[in-house]
């Protein structure tokens, strides 16, 4: 009786840790399964370079119009001014990576004097990412300005005219033949 006793015990002993492991085993592939607040990786493609939304490009064209025009109608004889850029590209931010490579060469030799020889070449990327989830930037490279359109009411003066394809030229870092400078309406 005894030992029908604890041959029982030792059972239900086994079940209750079968019933444990397959709690443990059911809970484990629930928690995978669970979706996470967090933004996957996984779909996004891990290059270097970004562009951003040609509004970002705007609103850098848009400041620096207004820049130049309050600086502008502060030179003499210039007047009122009006100005519009125009630029190549967006806005582009090269993101900090951490790259990770792994090469494997293996060669096989079978019986009858074969060989085989695999290579496998394996390079992931993965941007680094600062506090709050945000892109580490290495840097940022501005949209290229491809050309300058100044209306100013003292254009028809040639010094003044002169001055400002200067002045343009000179802050932006355009070619003076990409400056164009005429007579605003009043």
């Amino acid at each position: 009786m005894l030992d029908k006793f604890l041959k029982d015990a030792k059972e239900t002993k086994k079940q209750k840790y079968l019933y444990l492991a397959i709690g443990i085993a059911i809970l484990g592939i629930a928690i995978t399964y669970i979706p996470t607040n967090k933004p996957s990786n996984q779909n996004k493609p891990q290059n270097a370079p970004i562009l951003n939304a040609s509004s970002d490009a705007i609103s850098y064209e848009e400041a620096l119009e207004k820049r130049l025009t309050n600086i502008l109608e502060k030179m003499e004889g210039v007047g009122q001014v009006n100005v519009m850029l125009t630029t190549f590209s967006n806005e582009e931010k090269v993101l900090a990576e951490e790259k990770t490579q792994n090469y494997e060469h293996q060669e096989e030799k079978d019986e009858a004097g074969g060989t085989r020889i695999t290579e496998k070449n394996d390079t992931r990327n993965k941007i680094i990412l600062q506090s709050g989830n945000t892109p580490f930037i290495i840097k940022e490279n501005r949209p290229q300005i491809e050309g300058v359109l100044v209306l100013a009411e003292g254009a028809d003066n040639g010094v003044v005219r002169a001055q400002i394809i200067e002045s343009v030229s000179n802050v932006l870092q355009v070619p003076v033949h990409k400056v164009s400078v005429f007579k605003k309406q009043k």
